[in-house]
C-alpha cells in the first residue's frame, strides 16, 4: 500500500472539506507525515511514491506547495516539526501523535477518524 498500491488511495472526503473550509479562511496549510525512508521488509523508498501521490491529488491546493510539506523519521521528529510551525491548529489520522508525550499543548488538535 505505501508503494506501488498508493496510486489506487483516495483523499477521505472529510479532508477536502476541510481543506476547502481552511483555504476559504485563508489558514496556512502543512502536511507533516512519519514516514520512513524505505520498509523494513523489502527496502523500497517510502517518500518517492507518497511525494507524488500528493502532488498528483493535492497540487491544486493553494499554498500547499513542496516547502509545506514534511516527512519525519519517528512519530518524536514528526511531533517536533509540528511544534516548531507555530501551528494554531492541526489534524492528524493517528490519535498517538495527538497523545505523544512532547506534543504542544497550546495547539487545538483533531483527530481525523476514519470509521
Amino acid at each position: 500500500m505505501y508503494t506501488d498500491g498508493l496510486n489506487h488511495a483516495a483523499l477521505n472526503a472529510g479532508a477536502w472539506k476541510l481543506f476547502e473550509k481552511l483555504r476559504s479562511q485563508n489558514a496556512d496549510l502543512f502536511i507533516v507525515s512519519h514516514k520512513t525512508p524505505e520498509s523494513a521488509i523489502n527496502k523500497l523508498d517510502l517518500i518517492q511514491p507518497a511525494r507524488s501521490w500528493i502532488k498528483e491529488n493535492l497540487s491544486n491546493i493553494p499554498g500547499l506547495g513542496p516547502d509545506h510539506i514534511f516527512f519525519e523519521h519517528s512519530r518524536i521528529s514528526k511531533v517536533k516539526r509540528i511544534a516548531s510551525l507555530g501551528l494554531t491548529h492541526y489534524v492528524d489520522d493517528l490519535l498517538e501523535v495527538l497523545q505523544e508525550e512532547n506534543y504542544p499543548p497550546n495547539i487545538r488538535s483533531f483527530w481525523l477518524s476514519i470509521v
